[in-house]
């Protein structure tokens, strides 16, 4: 049962992020002919340099040996909400997949970095000779305890743990009772330091229950995302130097409210406000950032700008406040954890404009779906020079568009019923989401809440990849191992559910590249279908 507490808190504010990476993907028991490799995401808003992170990994050996592996990363960087791999070769090859190229080869160092290994010998270490060509780097540990160890070290700080295949969420007592680990790092690095693991806290390590089998790995099923590790399987397959998918709207340990007032001051921004209401004691002191939300809205990715960043130690920190730079772009709230991964990635809407006070009183907003209409209604009882509706629609609950207007009586105290029918035969999506735009005459506005209809059963089972997103010129699409050498369908939608690109493909490869040139600046869903089963992501065309 998760424990939530209060206790007195201190709340510091500082101008940067917390900034470093975290493992995303690690594949521990290749089988015959794979690679062994590790991926990392820069949860940060910054490019961060690799050169001073440090991994080490805990192994056994027959004869009750036991030590730790330290690789000291090259000098290389991985971009802001990027990705960055290392694997026992380069290319390397992974569940189905080969010749996919790794930033590094640890067994053909690049330049800063290095790979040694340490035997414990009494109170000290020894050092050994790293095993040529080297494939077990996560070496699988049997017996009792966990099976994998991973300690991630950023300037001699533990800024991220995995360890796998433990039923408890307590760092292992025979790590605990290794000796200390002098650490020394190469080439530009000033930060050799020594791993200390009597004192290492449970809250800095990440906990997997499951242990993986043969030709198995551990993928998180949102990038950065604390608590979604799964075990690889052959419908679950590794994608190396690809998005996993976003941790926006995943629940975390914390519950955070938040909203966007006015900023007197300056009304050419905007005040957000949250609070840390609830979180388990592992999940503290928690790092909150706030982002100009400037890329694919709702997701959190490169081009958004971060404004703020503070720790919280607890959840009796109360309200915080953060003075946004512009009214209207949208705001994303990240939790990130003493371990270094997003305990809650949240969208917070500012559109200061839907806060107004219009003399309009809404009581009912309904949608029903009767054959292929669906019919919207609405109620009011009281107008006072009002204007009109604008009946809004949208595929995917970001991206709306005004589909009918429908004018207001203007000035009443009687009760008024409103209704617009919207015709959806020739809609191929499963969901539409509904909401009325509330337009004064002088133009000032407030939206309704939306309304959800669904249209049918959705039969979306399979994952598809897209990259890059945002694309220009093309998008190239990655299709599960089981749609491969069949017939897929590919098609492009708009926002508002037009076909825009089609492409049939009888004998589909691995990737296919889909043009993008003639198609205008937006939103696009990209909708794959093999036989009864379909998959479909949203992409940015810049």
């Amino acid at each position: 049962m998760k424990t939530i507490f209060t206790l007195l808190t201190l709340v510091f504010t500082t101008t940067f992020s917390n900034a470093q990476v975290v493992l995303n993907e690690v594949y521990t028991d290749p089988g015959n002919g794979k690679h062994e490799f590790f991926e990392f995401y820069n949860v940060s808003s910054t490019t961060q340099n690799m050169d001073n992170f440090t991994i080490i990994t805990y192994y056994t050996e027959p004869g009750n040996k036991s030590g730790f592996y330290v690789m000291d990363l090259p000098n290389q960087n991985v971009f802001a909400k990027g990705f960055y791999i290392g694997a026992s070769v380069n290319p390397f090859n992974v569940q189905g997949q080969t010749n996919l190229v790794a930033d590094f080869n640890w067994n053909a160092m690049p330049a800063g970095g290095a790979l040694t290994k340490w035997e414990k010998d009494g109170s000290g270490y020894i050092q050994r000779t790293v095993p040529a060509n080297l494939n077990d780097f996560i070496v699988t540990v049997t017996g009792s305890g966990a099976v994998h160890h991973m300690f991630i070290y950023k300037d001699g700080a533990l800024v991220n743990s995995l360890i796998t295949g433990t039923n408890f969420a307590v760092m292992p007592s025979y790590i605990k009772a290794m000796p200390d680990l002098p650490v020394n790092m190469v080439s530009s690095s000033p930060f050799s330091f020594t791993a200390v693991f009597s004192t290492l806290a449970d809250n800095k390590a990440e906990y997997v229950n499951s242990a993986a089998g043969n030709d198995n790995g551990y993928i998180r099923s949102g990038d950065g995302k604390c608590g979604v590790w799964i075990k690889s399987t052959t419908q679950v397959q590794h994608t190396p130097g690809l998005s996993n998918g976003s941790a926006t709207g995943i629940s975390g340990d914390a519950t955070i409210s938040a909203s966007i007032t006015e900023y007197n001051p300056d009304p050419s921004k905007s005040l957000l406000t949250y609070n840390v209401t609830a979180g388990t004691l592992s999940s503290f002191p928690l790092t909150i950032e706030a982002y100009q939300d400037l890329g694919t809205i709702g997701g959190l990715g490169a081009s958004d700008v971060l404004v703020d960043s503070r720790i919280i130690t607890n959840v009796s920190a109360g309200n915080q406040t953060v003075v946004m730079p512009t009214r209207n772009d949208p705001v994303m709230l990240v939790a990130i954890t003493p371990s270094g991964c997003f305990d809650r990635v949240m969208a917070v809407n500012n559109n200061l404009s839907a806060l107004s006070t219009l003399p309009v009183k809404l009581t009912s907003f309904t949608a029903n779906l009767k054959n292929t209409n669906v019919e919207l209604a609405w109620t009011t009882v009281e107008e006072k020079n009002f204007n009109l509706f604008e009946v809004e629609r949208s595929f995917d609950g970001a991206d709306y568009k005004t589909i009918s207007l429908v004018f207001a009586n203007g000035s009443t105290n009687s009760k008024t019923n409103y209704s617009y029918t919207d015709n959806v035969k020739d809609i191929a999506k499963s969901i539409i989401y509904y909401r009325l735009k509330m337009v004064d005459i002088d133009g000032s506005f407030k939206y309704s809440d939306v309304r959800v209809i669904r249209i049918g059963e959705q039969t979306e089972t399979a994952k598809i990849i897209t990259y890059p997103n945002p694309a220009v010129n093309e998008v190239r699409v990655t299709i599960p191992a089981s749609w491969q050498n069949k017939e897929v369908k590919y098609e492009i939608f708009n926002t508002n559910g037009q076909l825009v690109k089609v492409k049939m493909n009888a004998n589909a490869s691995q990737t296919e590249a889909l043009d993008l040139s003639t198609m205008a600046r937006g939103m696009y869903i990209v909708k794959l279908t093999k036989g009864t089963e379909t998959a479909q992501q949203k992409i940015i065309k810049n």
